[in-house]
């Protein structure tokens, strides 16, 4: 173990991301209505950067923005998304409002995408679109500003004359995806397709191509839906079998022989379904990782033929992706895993417990006790 922090929330800890510009700092959001930032180059005392307060309920996640390393997103059952100036954490620099409901998880979207037929010219299409999943069964996509956008001339934060910050986000879409919470979104490799995770047990496809590229959007938006599972689905990740440097951007530039896998956390399993890169079609393929005791709360993908979960049975199993064999089974804490993030050199793994516990991990694990059932060796 790296780094404890046991008292790093007074509540569960909701959401771990690391920065993209700072391999050693991330952010972490808890029930407690807070969020905080964090540098593992710093010793345990002193380890806690900064602290986001701005919520009046639980905070479920936060996005670093790529391609803009000053903004930081938070999203929380308060119904807002806060936008932070990383450089002035003091209080956020605006927030997104007009949510039904409270909101679960947040994903950036690109713009301008290839392939999409898209014909206006690029100054029309928003920089920066950010989807929302909420409690209220929609999908919600902003326009958002940046912290210069937002800042005065007198460079103080942005107040309106009641006190409260000023709306940052333009609201460019919304649409029912569910009849129940949104739990998750991912991108397919053709970023035209958007996947949502709900409560409702399924996981749907969506067509965003026409949002992307500034246009409106019309009600045919569904394209697939795979409602085989028996208990609701609290997260999703894709795994394309290419290099990085050949994933797609648009549907022209995928290829029929490429290879990709949605995974899905249900319940105390894993399930895998072949999904076309294309257009998004569901394939016939299918793989079940069984081996939690408990909700598995985190998917995080270790290296090409690894992949690691995190579960309310306080473990973390890695596994085979091309066997479907249980690798190593690790206990990491006492209580219940609720969130997980891995850097990306793949070196470190930070995780969050119900209790407030942030704990962070050397990888691949060589000093934790492998479970009794665990094949690897202690």
């Amino acid at each position: 173990m790296l780094l404890l922090i046991p008292a790093a929330h007074q509540e569960v800890v909701t959401s771990l991301q690391f920065s993209p510009y700072y391999p050693r700092v991330f952010c972490s959001t808890s029930g407690d209505d807070t969020g905080a930032l964090w540098d593992l180059r710093n010793s345990p005392d002193s380890c806690n950067i900064a602290k986001l307060v701005c919520h009046s309920d639980p905070v479920n996640h936060a996005l670093f923005v790529e391609g803009r390393d000053q903004l930081l997103l938070t999203a929380s059952d308060d119904r807002t998304v806060a936008c932070w100036d990383v450089r002035e954490i003091s209080q956020p620099v605006g927030v997104i409002r007009g949510f039904g409901e409270g909101v679960n998880k947040m994903l950036r979207l690109p713009s301008g995408v290839p392939g999409s037929g898209g014909g206006g010219s690029s100054n029309a299409v928003p920089s920066l679109l950010v989807a929302c999943a909420c409690d209220d069964g929609q999908v919600y996509v902003h326009s958002v500003g940046t912290p210069e956008d937002s800042q005065p001339q007198n460079g103080l934060r942005s107040e309106n004359a009641h006190g409260t910050l000023d709306s940052l986000g333009t609201l460019m879409d919304r649409f029912w995806v569910s009849t129940n919470t949104v739990n998750d979104l991912a991108l397919t490799p053709n970023p035209n397709l958007l996947l949502t995770a709900s409560e409702d047990n399924a996981i749907r496809l969506w067509n965003i191509a026409p949002l992307l590229n500034g246009r409106a959007t019309g009600d045919d938006r569904l394209v697939a839906s795979f409602e085989e599972f028996e208990d609701p689905v609290n997260h999703i990740a894709v795994r394309y079998s290419s290099p990085p440097n050949e994933v797609p951007r648009g549907i022209d530039s995928a290829t029929p022989s490429s290879t990709c896998w949605l995974y899905a956390a249900c319940s105390e399993f894993v399930f895998a379904v072949d999904l076309d890169p294309i257009n998004g079609v569901f394939g016939g393929e299918a793989r079940t990782f069984s081996g939690h005791q408990d909700y598995v709360r985190g998917l995080e993908f270790f290296s090409e033929e690894t992949l690691l979960t995190v579960s309310d049975d306080s473990t973390a199993i890695e596994w085979s992706l091309s066997t479907v064999q249980l690798v190593r089974q690790v206990k990491l804490h006492e209580g219940l895993v609720m969130a997980s993030a891995m850097s990306a050199a793949k070196d470190i793994l930070v995780t969050g417990t119900d209790n407030g516990e942030i704990r962070a991990w050397s990888l691949p694990f060589s000093t934790e006790t492998c479970c009794a059932s665990s094949p690897c060796e202690a």
